[in-house]
């Protein structure tokens, strides 16, 4: 048996891959716990609601202090060239140059002014998951350095302004050493947090190449791209998408950007929840721009992630951009009109490890705006006939069973209304929502009882019958868990986001001798809308109750394999649902352990983690199960004798 050693707390700890052996000293006891869950915000790692950087501040107010460079509404981390470089925050309220981990309400849909935490719902949530977005436009001479570059370039057709001679774009160029410390120092206060890292880079992360009339009332602007923002769009200011550097001529300047990212991913791993690809078209959101409607790019890109990013950690892409990677990969010609065909990705596999983005999340229309449907146009250009259909593209993601970003939108329609949003998010495995942006008063004014969750919905079979209102698609139906029974509808799916754990049972040895062994034998219940994707080790700890002695057994449990239920059917009577944990520890295999009286912890956190407590998952168990100083949970005792 392998044995591994570390001295992390105070006392003794050993860590031990074990064996699971039948046998014990005692029979197993129920311990006296309470197995029923408590409807609260419990904030747990690599799932829920994140707060995106921004405040939506209405533009009368917009002035040189608050919005020095123009308003815009997303505020991505601007990556500086070296120290003389502004750093760039827009209508970031105050201003934040940190993890953002911070308990705030979910928006409403309605400006609060200065008022940067409030967001008119009185449904708060206290994020686990900082959104590190970086703009990369300093780095691409396509990239517009602000609102009033873009207007002024829109205007006149120049790179520099004929008055100053001052440059309107970045300067396409490797990431200098300054850019790359200065990412580093951004994630190094992420880790010295309690949240994890929702990662993406881009070339436009204020959205400057992008003109939205609606925020510039004031001025007579058409909506639309400007042009592409990437290193690799050909403009007269971007002769060349390749990499000029010895060595690395084969290279894109993407590819090369990614690669010199490649430490950084790696260094990160521990706290890296999933890694946004990014880097196409306005926002980083793989739209509008010649390069995010190019096929070919979606692999030279996704290729680039997979190599630089740990096969640890998600990639997270739209639907386009996987078929356009995963057709040239292996040599298949699916499309939107056959996605839902594709096959469930391989454990381990490439393809396992993509998740989806929708950045208007149930907006009110077929395509969600256009993010379902992103990239139809495309693959069909390529591989032929693509019809998109909502519900192929919601089939496929299922069997993905990856982490579903989504933000913006729930509009008024089937799909963003209550319960017609329960029943969608269960079947994409909805995990992670930014609480600032959308109308969530949708989901707030909605009564979660009895009545109101299981009345009867019938869908659209398709978009023309969404837009006439008569529908005859399938009539379904949401499954009522009583644990909600008077929440609102915004609190049920802020709970539900992601994984939830719920210990529905525990029996331990009542006692045990120095020599013989513990067991454990456990009922666990994931009652969120998907599943645990990123893996983690499930340690055993015992912790004497009259010392400082501490042991931890490392043991085979896969928190993975805890699935949800796949009718949505998160009721605690739903035993089915419900999966077993056993584990058999030899207690002669941690040395002497001395006679007393232990409590028994259940501790889950990533393999990587560094600190002694943070990233943990905590059930949603009512009772005071959690212990902080472990980041565990606690199962029950045993008395050594």
């Amino acid at each position: 048996m392998k044995k591994f050693t570390s001295h992390i707390l105070h006392g003794k700890i050993l860590f031990i891959a074990l064996l699971f052996i039948a046998g014990c000293d005692s029979p197993l006891k129920l311990q006296d716990l309470d197995y029923t869950e408590d409807p609260i915000d419990i904030p747990n790692p690599d799932r829920g609601a994140y707060r995106g950087r921004w405040q939506n501040i209405p533009p009368e107010l917009v002035n040189e202090i608050n919005s020095p460079y123009g308003i815009t509404p997303e505020v991505d981390h601007r990556v500086p060239v070296d120290e003389t470089t502004p750093l760039y925050h827009g209508r970031q309220v105050p201003t934040v140059e940190g993890d953002d981990i911070v308990e705030t309400e979910f928006y409403n849909g309605v400006n609060q002014k200065d008022k940067p935490y409030i967001g008119g719902t009185g449904v708060s949530a206290f994020p686990s998951i900082s959104f590190m977005s970086f703009d990369l436009c300093n780095f691409s001479s396509n990239a517009f350095l602000s609102a009033s570059d873009a207007f002024a370039y829109n205007e006149d057709g120049l790179f520099t302004d004929p008055h100053t001679g001052k440059a309107r774009t970045g300067v396409t160029g490797p990431l200098t050493p300054y850019a790359i410390e200065y990412i580093r120092g951004l994630l190094l206060r992420v880790r010295d947090g309690e949240g994890v890292a929702f990662v993406k880079f881009s070339y436009d992360g204020n959205g400057f190449n992008y003109i939205e009339p609606h925020k510039y009332p004031h001025l007579d602007l058409k909506e639309g791209l400007i042009h592409g923002p990437e290193p690799t769009y050909i403009t007269e200011n971007n002769p060349s998408a390749m990499c000029n550097l010895e060595g690395h001529e084969d290279k894109t300047w993407i590819e090369y950007h990614i690669w010199q990212l490649t430490p950084i991913f790696q260094e990160f791993e521990d706290i890296i929840m999933c890694v946004k690809t990014g880097m196409l078209g306005p926002w980083g959101e793989q739209h509008s721009s010649p390069e995010a409607q190019n096929a070919d790019a979606y692999k030279k890109l996704l290729d680039a992630y997979l190599e630089a990013v740990p096969s640890s950690r998600p990639l997270i892409t739209h639907a386009g951009g996987y078929l356009a990677w995963y057709n040239a990969t292996y040599c298949t010609n699916y499309t939107f009109t056959n996605i839902d065909e594709m096959p469930s990705p391989p454990a381990g596999s490439p393809e396992s490890r993509f998740g989806f983005f929708n950045d208007s999340y149930a907006a009110g229309n077929w395509s969600d705006n256009g993010s379902l449907s992103e990239g139809s146009s495309m693959i069909a250009e390529v591989y032929g006939n693509s019809v998109y259909d909502r519900y192929k593209v919601v089939k496929w993601f299922h069997k993905q069973n990856q982490i579903l970003q989504g933000e913006g939108g729930i509009g008024d329609n089937i799909f963003g209304n209550m319960p017609g949003a329960i029943i969608e998010a269960q079947q994409l495995r909805t995990t992670a929502l930014n609480m600032r942006h959308g109308n969530y008063s949708r989901w707030n004014n909605f009564i979660y009882n009895e009545e109101n969750v299981t009345k009867p919905i019938q869908f659209p079979a398709s978009e023309e019958e969404l837009e006439s209102g008569n529908y005859t698609g399938e009539i379904k139906t949401a499954i009522f868990d009583p644990v909600y029974d008077g929440k609102t509808g915004l609190e049920y799916f802020r709970d539900r986001l992601g994984y939830r754990l719920i210990l529905r049972e525990s029996k331990i040895s009542e006692t045990c001798k120095p020599t013989g062994r513990l067991n454990f034998t456990g009922k666990i219940q994931n009652v969120g809308f998907g599943n645990i994707i990123n893996r983690k080790n499930v340690s055993l700890i015992l912790k004497s109750k009259n010392s400082t002695d501490l042991f931890s057994v490392l043991t085979d449990l896969d928190a993975r394999e805890w699935l949800t239920d796949e009718n949505g059917n998160s009721r605690a009577d739903n035993t089915k649902a419900w999966h077993t944990m056993n584990v058999s520890v030899n207690l002669s295999e941690l040395g002497t352990v001395p006679a007393g009286e232990y409590d028994i912890y259940l501790k889950i956190n990533d393999p990587l983690e560094q600190s002694i407590n943070k990233r943990s998952i905590r059930f949603a168990n009512k009772g005071n199960m959690w212990n902080a100083e472990l980041g565990a949970n606690y199962i029950g005792s045993t008395t050594i004798k």
